[in-house]
C-alpha cells in the first residue's frame, strides 16, 4: 500500500523546477525504455510512446519487439498484448507501478506537494543539466522500490530511472533522446551517459 506521509520541505530550486516541468494534458512522448534484469542474459530494449492524460492516467504503448498497450485509470491497470488474452488488476497489486504512476503524474502535473507527499526530494543541478532524485517515505514501498530518478535539461526530462530494491533497474530516455544509438548490448554505463549529455 502507498501511504503519503506528511511532507517535509523540499529545496526551493526542486519545488521550481517541478512547476517548470507541468505539461498541457494530453501529453505524448516517445520513449525508448532499457530494462536490468538478472535473470535475463543480456538488457531488454523497449520502443514505444507515452501517454499523460492527467493525474492518475497513464498510457503506455509498446511498438517494438513486441506490441503491447497498457493503460492505467480509475485504480485499474488493464494490458493487452499482441497473441495473448487481455488482463486487468487493481494498481495495488503492483506498487512499482503505482510509485511510477504517482511520480510521472505528479512531474508532469507541476505537482511538488503531492511528491513530497510520497517521496524525499534531492536535487541537483549543474550548469547545463539536473537530476531529481525522489526516494520513497513509506517502508512497504521502499521495499520494492530504492528510488525514481529523473534527469534532465532546462525543462526538459531527459531520462526517468526505476530502481528496484533486488538490484532490477530500467531507465526511459524520452522524446528525442527516444532516438539515440545505443552500444549493442546496452549497458548502463552507456545509458547513463546518455542521461548526463548536454
Amino acid at each position: 500500500m502507498l501511504c503519503a506521509t506528511p511532507p517535509s520541505a523540499a529545496p526551493s530550486e526542486a519545488t521550481a523546477l517541478i512547476a517548470k516541468l507541468a505539461r498541457p494534458v494530453p501529453a505524448s512522448t516517445a520513449y525508448t525504455e532499457v530494462r536490468f534484469v538478472r535473470l535475463l542474459r543480456k538488457p531488454l530494449v523497449l520502443h514505444g510512446q507515452l501517454d499523460y492524460n492527467g493525474p492518475g492516467q497513464l498510457g503506455k504503448r509498446i511498438e517494438a519487439p513486441y506490441r503491447e498497450t497498457t493503460t492505467i485509470a480509475a485504480g485499474g491497470v488493464d494490458v493487452a498484448r499482441d497473441g495473448r488474452p487481455p488482463k486487468h488488476f487493481d494498481l495495488e497489486r503492483a506498487p512499482e507501478l503505482k510509485a511510477l504512476l504517482t511520480g510521472f503524474s505528479a512531474l508532469l502535473g507541476g505537482d511538488a506537494a503531492t511528491l513530497q507527499q510520497f517521496y524525499t526530494l534531492d536535487f541537483v543541478e549543474n550548469t547545463t543539466n539536473w537530476t531529481l532524485t525522489l526516494t520513497p517515505r513509506a517502508p512497504d514501498l521502499s521495499s520494492h522500490l530504492r528510488a525514481l530518478v529523473v534527469a534532465g535539461s532546462s525543462n526538459e526530462p531527459r531520462c526517468f530511472t526505476l530502481q528496484q530494491a533486488d538490484g532490477d533497474s530500467s531507465t526511459m530516455l524520452l522524446g528525442a533522446l527516444a532516438a539515440a544509438t545505443l552500444p549493442q548490448p546496452p549497458t548502463s554505463a552507456a545509458v547513463a551517459a546518455l542521461c548526463a549529455q548536454p
